[in-house]
């Protein structure tokens, strides 16, 4: 058995369908207040270590940092005999 729909509920469904769905604007819980708090936190450190390393230690950003290949010390191998 198949259940009819009348043509006045098949209009009031696909109006329902149709119909955009309104959302309530989220609200900022405990959860933003801790994240916000983490980033403040975070952002004040960072300005401190910054202070604190330009007076103390003369810190200036200069280049990148100068790669020097390891070379082994002369006269030392790694040449090992297996009996």
């Amino acid at each position: 058995m198949s259940k009819r729909i009348s043509p006045k509920s098949a209009k009031s469904s696909a109006t329902q369908a149709a119909a955009p769905q309104v959302y309530r604007k989220p609200q900022a819980d405990i959860y933003t207040v801790l994240l916000v708090v983490a980033l403040i936190a975070i952002a004040l450190g960072t300005a401190a270590l910054w202070m604190t390393m330009k007076e103390d230690y003369e810190y200036l950003i200069k280049g990148g940092p100068n790669p020097v290949w390891h070379q082994p010390a002369m006269g030392t191998t790694f040449d090992v005999p297996i009996a």
